[in-house]
Protein backbone atom coordinates (compact mmCIF):
# COMPACT_ATOMS: atom_id res chain seq x y z
CA UNK A 1 0.00 0.00 0.00
CA UNK A 2 2.79 2.43 0.91
CA UNK A 3 4.55 1.83 -2.40
CA UNK A 4 1.39 2.32 -4.41
CA UNK A 5 0.45 5.52 -2.56
CA UNK A 6 3.99 6.86 -3.03
CA UNK A 7 3.81 6.07 -6.76
CA UNK A 8 0.56 8.05 -6.85
CA UNK A 9 2.50 11.06 -5.45
CA UNK A 10 1.26 10.81 -1.86
CA UNK A 11 3.90 11.04 0.86
CA UNK A 12 3.14 8.21 3.26
CA UNK A 13 5.38 5.91 5.27
CA UNK A 14 5.24 2.66 7.19
CA UNK A 15 6.68 3.99 10.43
CA UNK A 16 6.70 6.89 12.82
CA UNK A 17 8.38 10.05 11.56
CA UNK A 18 10.44 10.36 14.72
CA UNK A 19 11.87 6.84 14.39
CA UNK A 20 12.30 6.38 10.64
CA UNK A 21 15.99 5.60 11.18
CA UNK A 22 15.15 2.76 13.58
CA UNK A 23 12.37 0.62 12.10
CA UNK A 24 10.31 -1.60 14.34
CA UNK A 25 7.20 -1.46 16.48
CA UNK A 26 5.97 2.10 16.95
CA UNK A 27 6.12 3.04 20.63
CA UNK A 28 3.11 5.31 20.06
CA UNK A 29 0.94 2.51 18.68
CA UNK A 30 2.23 0.24 21.45
CA UNK A 31 1.23 2.83 24.07
CA UNK A 32 -2.21 3.04 22.46
CA UNK A 33 -2.63 -0.71 22.96
CA UNK A 34 -2.56 -1.58 19.24
CA UNK A 35 -1.85 -5.28 18.72
CA UNK A 36 1.73 -5.82 17.46
CA UNK A 37 0.57 -7.62 14.29
CA UNK A 38 -1.70 -4.70 13.36
CA UNK A 39 0.91 -2.10 14.34
CA UNK A 40 3.41 -3.64 11.90
CA UNK A 41 0.89 -2.96 9.12
CA UNK A 42 0.32 0.69 10.03
CA UNK A 43 0.64 3.42 7.40
CA UNK A 44 1.50 6.97 8.51
CA UNK A 45 -0.30 9.74 6.65
CA UNK A 46 0.69 13.33 7.39
CA UNK A 47 -1.30 16.40 6.44
CA UNK A 48 -0.89 20.05 7.21
CA UNK A 49 -2.57 23.40 6.92
CA UNK A 50 -1.35 23.73 3.35
CA UNK A 51 -3.33 20.73 2.15
CA UNK A 52 -6.55 21.45 0.31
CA UNK A 53 -9.88 19.65 0.41
CA UNK A 54 -9.23 18.61 -3.19
CA UNK A 55 -5.94 16.97 -2.19
CA UNK A 56 -7.65 15.14 0.67
CA UNK A 57 -10.43 13.92 -1.63
CA UNK A 58 -7.84 12.78 -4.17
CA UNK A 59 -5.95 10.86 -1.46
CA UNK A 60 -9.11 9.20 -0.15
CA UNK A 61 -10.14 8.14 -3.66
CA UNK A 62 -6.68 6.71 -4.40
CA UNK A 63 -6.61 4.93 -1.03
CA UNK A 64 -10.03 3.39 -1.66
CA UNK A 65 -8.98 2.16 -5.10
CA UNK A 66 -5.74 0.68 -3.75
CA UNK A 67 -7.52 -1.07 -0.87
CA UNK A 68 -10.05 -2.51 -3.32
CA UNK A 69 -7.25 -3.73 -5.63
CA UNK A 70 -5.33 -5.30 -2.74
CA UNK A 71 -8.45 -7.03 -1.42
CA UNK A 72 -9.12 -8.43 -4.87
CA UNK A 73 -5.53 -9.65 -5.16
CA UNK A 74 -5.77 -11.29 -1.73
CA UNK A 75 -8.97 -13.14 -2.61
CA UNK A 76 -7.51 -14.33 -5.92
CA UNK A 77 -4.40 -15.69 -4.18
CA UNK A 78 -6.36 -17.74 -1.62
Amino acid sequence: MVTRLNKADFAVASGAACSSATPGQSYVLDAMGVEPMLARCAVRVSMGGGNTQEQLNSFLKALGNIVQDLRHMSSVMI
